[in-house]
């Protein structure tokens, strides 16, 4: 289908719970030919092809060969473990991802869940990897239900947004990124539940749902 492109940026995937935001961003991410570490925060349903790593049990070299070989990773992490060890582990992989060899030719894509909920414990690493990441060959693909609260570093960073329906309150996000809210409200409205608006900066476009 092709639900995403493939070229060299980062990507940002909004829009309120039950909009269908989640199932669209796990869906594209399955079809990609690289490697996926997706950061499962919510613990949402992932497609049969991703292979489910809990934090507890993961290997940081096992995970880069897996990501190497093109294998798709759902990491979740064990209901025992405080915020704080979350966010710890977030960084830690985050960082070292940008330090195993992978390159433009030859990328992965880091998927980060409820990006809004990073906190201080990883928020400078997951900035490195949106503000160098690409040159290093790691993709994040940011997605999250408020988009007003996510680091700014996150969508400023990112060349595509897919923007699922969204409330009033976003509008700060809009702004910032100079993105019409009128014109999108009017093609969800258009378009139906679980529609969407694709931006580049260069055009807008409402895509029908998945």
């Amino acid at each position: 289908m092709g639900l995403i492109t493939q070229g060299n940026n980062h990507i940002f995937i909004c829009g309120m719970t039950r909009s269908g935001k989640t199932y669209f961003a796990t869906r594209a991410l399955s079809e990609l030919p690289s490697g996926v570490l997706f950061i499962n925060l919510q613990n949402a349903d992932m497609p049969r092809r991703f292979i489910e790593v809990s934090a507890d049990e993961a290997d940081l070299e096992q995970i880069v060969d897996s990501l190497k070989s093109g294998a798709k990773i759902n990491l979740t992490f064990p209901s025992s473990w405080g915020n704080n060890s979350i966010m710890a582990v977030i960084g830690y992989l985050s960082r070292q991802l940008l330090r195993q060899g992978f390159s433009e030719k030859k990328p992965i894509y880091i998927g980060y869940d409820e990006c809004q909920a990073l906190t201080k414990e990883c928020l400078p690493d997951v900035r490195l990897v949106a503000t160098r990441g690409l040159y290093l060959g790691c993709r994040a693909v940011f997605i999250t239900q408020r988009p007003a609260l996510a680091d700014l570093t996150f969508y400023t960073q990112a060349a595509e947004h897919y923007i699922f329906q969204l409330g009033q309150g976003e509008r700060g996000y809009f702004k910032e990124k100079g993105i019409d809210y009128d014109r999108c409200l009017e093609l969800w409205q258009e378009l139906g539940r679980h529609s969407y608006v694709f931006t580049d900066g260069f055009k807008i476009e409402g895509r029908k749902k998945v």
